[in-house]
């Protein structure tokens, strides 16, 4: 073979694996880049402006960024960005392009680095206003037509839901409680990821390209939002990554390997040993009306009244020999303290426990620890009660970022495990960014050994706690098949586990619906086949499901800590 055709060979191969080329008759102002499965991606001075699949448009536009703070109602309005004034395109290298707008106020330049099926868009935000930050940066300028209607991880609300409830809805939250994102139809799909952000809000949207109602689920198009919530300062800068895969490949998993990677770095391994066996529950207290001479705490009766001898070794008897039988881990109480008279449910103060229930417990806690079982309480480690009046608290918020809330945080934690305590339920916490930041400080005071499962998740929580959920058995004539319906979500729980191996869920059978057949899979069945740990109320305990427990563990699990293949 000669020398020139060794050359083209060689480009030709070259070309093939992704290398960017300038686009025909338009040299130094587009390049196009072509991915190793045929993707196109074309970038012009108004940024990546086109995106082609086996020859067919899959997006257009013009990627550009915008001030959010009118999505969301935040920050001041003063950083100004209406309209692009300047447009700069440069080739950065064989696989990289450079993009800049100058946007009143903001000078924002975008990097574009491609690499196999993958785009990073790095994007400089340069805030020139003299005095105010810019709250939210918005990403936005390309519409995705795909061949039929998507399907996906594709978050999409209208732009009064974000006014009204502002930034908390990005990013970990109850809205978005996975960080990335897909979107499919039969011949592509696209992922999308946050890249290198740390711990911040963000979010990513599929826009609905018409709001009209029969109209904006029915169309193949989207328009793809990304937001980033976190303040330019002014005179300041800040740079905001994302990465973007096009593929043919439809897979989730495949379209959100990005986000495992930067979800996996951002985050890391589980930090807790999980113990799947299964859990016992008691709900304690009953209510005000309750109270009385004789019940002073408005505990429920019989077994739960732990703050009489007879009642803690009630407790004991009731629970310890079926969690022995039937291979059960431990228990977790609800309202350990009674019923306070002040309000807040199950209480932030949860390590303040009545003098008669605090003289009792060390003989719980010795017990279940001498049969080797645990024991945990209810907890609430967001919130603090404060006197509202003379007879009622309120509960508010705690800040994460205050070193006196945090100690005074774990020293109630700290209390509880001084008890014996080494299972919590985490009340009202877990899909918010105060509350993983506030998990991250919790979890390395308590180590590894000590499992907590909160009530609401997102992602980012559960390398740091275990979930909590209940579960509906849905057996309506509507119903059919009958189903279980996992509160949390089996498609999140399903990409929960795949970003975070080794997490946890545990679950309760709360309610059935309808009238079941004899056919219908049981709730303990269901929950090892699924991988949640069944949370089993110590009422439920005589029913005839309680005696296959030990045999369903067994075909699931490999020891206490992991599940059979």
């Amino acid at each position: 073979m000669g020398k020139t055709a060794v050359l083209a060979a060689a480009l030709a191969g070259f070309l093939a694996c992704g290398v960017l080329a300038a686009a025909p008759g338009q040299a130094g102002t587009s390049m196009t880049y072509r991915t190793p499965r045929g993707v196109e991606f074309e970038v012009t001075a108004d940024g990546l402006s086109a995106i082609r699949v086996a020859g067919r448009p899959l997006a257009q536009g013009s990627w550009s960024a915008f001030s959010a703070e009118g999505w969301f109602k935040a920050g001041s309005g003063a950083v100004k960005a209406e309209k692009i004034d300047r447009k700069e395109f440069k080739q950065t290298g064989p696989a990289g392009a450079r993009v800049v707008h100058a946007r009143g106020d903001l000078l924002c330049t975008f990097d574009y680095v491609f690499e196999g099926e993958d785009v990073t868009v790095s994007a400089r935000i340069e805030n020139n206003h003299p005095e105010a930050p810019l709250a939210v940066v918005g990403f936005s300028g390309l519409t995705f037509t795909f061949d039929r209607q998507p399907d996906g991880l594709m978050a999409e609300q209208h732009i009064s839901y974000f006014q009204a409830a502002g930034v908390g809805l990005c990013h970990p939250s109850h809205f978005a409680r996975v960080g990335g994102s897909y979107a499919r139809g039969e011949a592509a799909g696209v992922g999308v990821s946050p890249w290198r952000t740390g711990l911040v809000r963000t979010l990513i949207l599929w826009d609905y390209t018409d709001w009209n109602p029969g109209k904006r689920e029915s169309l193949p198009s989207r328009r793809l939002i990304y937001f980033v919530a976190a303040p330019v300062p002014p005179r300041g800068v800040k740079t905001f990554d994302m990465k973007l895969r096009v593929s043919p490949d439809t897979d989730w998993k495949h379209l959100l390997e990005p986000y495992r990677e930067h979800f996996q770095k951002t985050f890391g391994a589980v930090r807790y040993n999980a113990d799947y066996r299964w859990i016992a529950t008691d709900y304690l207290n009953h209510s005000q009306q309750a109270v009385s001479p004789t019940n002073p705490y408005g505990f429920h009766g019989g077994h739960r009244r732990i703050d009489t001898a007879e009642g803690a070794k009630a407790f004991c008897d009731t629970i310890i020999p079926t969690l022995k039988q039937q291979g059960g881990q431990g228990v977790i109480v609800w309202g350990q303290g009674g019923d306070d008279p002040r309000g807040g449910m199950y209480r932030p103060d949860f390590d303040v426990l009545p003098p008669e229930v605090d003289q009792r417990w060390p003989t719980i806690a010795d017990r279940f620890k001498a049969e080797g079982l645990k024991l945990g309480v209810t907890t609430r480690p967001r919130d603090m009660a404060v006197r509202q009046d003379w007879r009622r608290d309120e509960i508010i918020s705690i800040n994460p970022d205050d070193p006196g809330h945090r100690e005074m945080l774990w020293r109630r934690f700290d209390n509880m495990l001084k008890k014996g305590c080494t299972l919590f339920y985490l009340d009202s916490f877990g899909n918010s960014l105060e509350d993983v930041r506030l998990m991250q400080y919790l979890r390395e005071k308590l180590g590894s050994g000590v499992l907590t499962f909160c009530e609401h998740q997102c992602d980012a929580i559960l390398p740091y706690s275990g979930g909590y959920s209940e579960t509906t058995l849905h057996a309506e004539p509507k119903d059919q098949p009958p189903h279980y319906r996992l509160w949390s979500g089996m498609r999140e729980w399903e990409i929960y586990q795949w970003l975070v191996p080794g997490a946890q869920m545990a679950s309760r059978h709360y309610e059935t619906k309808g009238k079941p057949g004899p056919d219908v899979e049981l709730a303990g069945r269901w929950f090892f086949r699924n991988r949640v740990t069944p949370l089993v109320p110590v009422g439920n305990f005589k029913e005839s499901q309680m005696a296959e427990f030990q045999k369903w563990q067994s075909e699931s699990l490999v020891g206490p800590s992991r599940w059979k293949e």
